[in-house]
C-alpha cells in the first residue's frame, strides 16, 4: 500500500494535484496497488502550545492518517513551499507525531518527498523533508530508509489540471514519473519479504 501525505491545508491545492497525478500514475502502472491520499485540507493537529494528542484518541482524520501510514510500505510526503519551507501543517505532524505512540507510522517504510510550487519553487520543502524524515528515522533507531530522488514540482498550476491530469508538459511528467517510478524500486527493494 502506498500513502501520499497531501501536505497543503488549503482546499483544491496544488499540492493536491501534484498528489492526483502520482495517484494516477501508480495506478497506471499497476492497478492492484492501494494508494491513498491523506488531504491536509482536514488537518485538525493540535499545536505544540495547546499539549499533546493522546494516540488512544485520535479524532477521525488524525486516525484515518496514522492507520494509513502505518499499513504503508511507502509514504509520499509532498508540501507546498512556503517562503522556502515546508507548510506548517506538515512541520506539526511531525511535532506531535514521532513519539514511541506513533512509531508504526515510521517504521519499515521508504518515505519520498517532494516540494510543491507555482513557480520556480519546491527544493527546499523537499530536501528539508527528506533531512527531517532522515533525522526521524536516525533517533528512533527505524529500520526505514528515505528515497535520495527528490521531485520540484514547478509551475504546477500550469501543468496538472485539478484532478491531477497532465495538461500536456512531457517534461514535467517525465519528471514526475521518473520520482515516482524511482521511489517504488526502492520500496520493493526495501519492503522484499
Amino acid at each position: 500500500m502506498i500513502t501520499i501525505l497531501s501536505g497543503s491545508p488549503r482546499k483544491n491545492s496544488i499540492t493536491s494535484r501534484v498528489a492526483k497525478a502520482i495517484q494516477l500514475y501508480v495506478q497506471s502502472v499497476d492497478p492492484q496497488i492501494e494508494v491513498h491520499i491523506i488531504d491536509f485540507y482536514g488537518f485538525d493537529i493540535p499545536g505544540m502550545n495547546q499539549g499533546d494528542m493522546d494516540p488512544h484518541h485520535l479524532s477521525p482524520w488524525q486516525q484515518n492518517l496514522f492507520d494509513k501510514a502505518t499499513a504503508s510500505e511507502l509514504i509520499f510526503v509532498l508540501s507546498p513551499e512556503y517562503n522556502w519551507f515546508p507548510s506548517a501543517e506538515i512541520i506539526q505532524m511531525i511535532h506531535q507525531m514521532t513519539s514511541r505512540a506513533y512509531q508504526t507510522m515510521w517504521n519499515n517504510k521508504v518515505f519520498a518527498t517532494c516540494g510543491v510550487s507555482n513557480g520556480r519553487g519546491g527544493r527546499m520543502p523537499a530536501v528539508q523533508l527528506a533531512y527531517t524524515m532522515n533525522k526521524i528515522i536516525s533517533v528512533f533507531n527505524y529500520e526505514s530508509t528515505v528515497s535520495s530522488k527528490v521531485f520540484e514540482s514547478q509551475f504546477t498550476d500550469k501543468v496538472l489540471d485539478e484532478n491531477g491530469v497532465d495538461m500536456g508538459n512531457p517534461e514535467y511528467m517525465k519528471g514526475l514519473r521518473a520520482f515516482v517510478d524511482y521511489s517504488m524500486r526502492i520500496s520493493q527493494r526495501w519492503n522484499q519479504k
